[in-house]
């Protein structure tokens, strides 16, 4: 038996009575490792050995009396609790970080879809939709219509102007109860992904009874041992059964899975299908509402048919993106804004500022202006040209050349990452692929005439001047 917890606080006691022997964990984000009486070597999930020191002539009554101290040591107070890691949102409040996840819905509800946009943003860092997205590696598991996967991220590529960088596809099934698996396991052990999408769930366990809780027991325990050796949000496809509400196959499959995403379908045609995202379970967190999503037909540059006809695919666009929050009074975000409702130049800096918040009547520290500072001026890179001229005004000798873009608002919306406040700042925009020929988009796009915030583009041209749920 081994056994893994935080020893701190482990009474002197049951560390004699049990006869327990400690190996400190060479990653100091792992525990030690506690091995009491194994004489055999033992692989811990990041791959390193630990040999423990053989003890022998214990009765059977000492080894259990040793198991029993060896648990009373694992017993934990409510200051005990602090020590274990929180759980860490992926995407939203839909995905997370060390758990099993699915996503199910009847055939037709564009499911792989909606997953191959939720690994762009996760791989490339950019905002969901208006949502948190964690950045890092993705890896896709096509195990059907890997022939249709190349055409959808070009287009989702061409339509978002970045290159779907730091996703990685696999565009065959392995089978989970295969011994490929373990290959597959161990690969994704040294890659260490933040996300593993298996889609779909019946085409990696052909052979396997999915209404038997036995059987599909046997699964989950795979797929558990893939998350417990990456750390990776381990998300399979499913379908619906004849009911279309619940994940076809074995229940043990679900009491599983910390996340249940469900994807339904209204619309009888490409202009009015509205696809709705909606967490069906949720261990820790609330279930919240659905979110609407349109689909919009994009033809890839340079791709025609033998007919002569676009090469065409879809792409997700929102249709309840998250409006712009009002920022908090004495943030830096709010700061920004009212320097740009009065006017100030961009390349003001920090003493320049210190005099228009005191002239504005706003309080701020230096380390708050200098942040305020920074943002301005970044954004006065890497914008089009076509944006209006900023506002004149002194500018600092350090300050960048006041170019295209100064003006722009402190609420305009942008992919997420590493900026300040909401979104990234303009310098930190996700660079266009040259091959895709397209630039980021720096002008407001229509706005809701119920929330005020942003519409899609497409949404409007068809003549929607709000969001579906205003």
């Amino acid at each position: 038996m081994t056994t893994t917890h935080d020893p701190s606080g482990l009474p002197p006691e049951y560390v004699r009575a049990a006869g327990l022997r400690a190996v400190p964990a060479q990653d100091p984000s792992h525990s030690p490792l506690w091995l009491p009486d194994e004489t055999t070597a033992v692989r811990r999930t990041d791959g390193k050995l630990w040999v423990p020191e053989a003890r022998e002539g214990l009765t059977s009554e000492e080894h259990f009396e040793q198991r029993v101290a060896a648990m009373s040591g694992e017993l934990l107070d409510t200051d005990g609790l602090d020590k274990l890691r929180p759980l860490e949102p992926l995407l939203g409040d839909l995905l997370h970080c060390n758990t099993l996840a699915r996503a199910i819905g009847p055939s037709g509800t564009f499911k792989s879809f909606v997953l191959l946009d939720m690994c762009a943003h996760i791989g490339t860092g950019m905002k969901w939709h208006g949502h948190y997205a964690r950045q890092g590696l993705v890896v896709y598991l096509v195990a059907e219509g890997a022939e249709g996967i190349r055409k959808r991220v070009r287009a989702w590529e061409q339509h978002h102007g970045v290159r779907m960088d730091n996703v990685r596809f696999l565009p065959r099934p392995v089978q989970a109860m295969d011994p490929e698996w373990e290959v597959l396991t161990e690969v994704m052990r040294r890659m260490e992904p933040a996300l593993i999408v298996v889609d779909t769930q019946a085409r990696v366990t052909v052979g396997i009874e999915e209404n038997s809780n036995t059987e599909m027991g046997r699964v989950v325990a795979r797929l558990d041992r893939l998350r417990e050796v990456t750390g990776a949000c381990v998300t399979l496809v499913h379908h619906t059964g004849h009911q279309g509400e619940h994940g076809r196959g074995a229940s043990a499959v679900k009491g599983a899975l910390h996340s249940e995403l469900m994807i339904s379908r209204k619309g009888d045609r490409l202009s009015n299908f509205v696809l709705t995202v909606k967490s069906g379970k949720q261990k820790d967190e609330e279930e919240g509402d659905g979110h609407l999503f349109g689909l919009k037909k994009v033809s890839i540059d340079g791709e025609f048919k033998p007919d002569g006809r676009p090469v065409t695919s879809l792409v997700l666009v929102s249709l309840d993106a998250v409006p712009d929050r009002e920022p908090l009074k004495g943030s830096a975000e709010w700061i920004i804004r009212e320097l740009d409702r009065a006017g100030v130049p961009n390349t003001y800096g920090r003493d320049r500022l210190r005099n228009e918040c005191m002239r504005l009547e706003i309080e701020a520290k230096t380390s708050k202006l200098e942040e305020v500072a920074r943002v301005r001026k970044g954004r006065l890179r890497n914008l089009p040209p076509d944006l209006p001229p900023p506002v004149l005004g002194d500018t600092d000798d350090s300050a960048p050349d006041a170019g295209a873009g100064a003006g722009i608002s402190a609420g305009q919306t942008r992919p997420a990452g590493a900026g300040a406040g909401r979104g990234q700042v303009a310098s930190d925009l996700p660079a266009p692929s040259p091959s895709l020929r397209r630039g980021q988009v720096g002008q407001p796009g229509p706005i809701c005439g119920g929330c005020g915030g942003e519409l899609d583009t497409e949404w409007a041209s068809q003549g929607h001047d709000r969001h579906v749920m205003c």
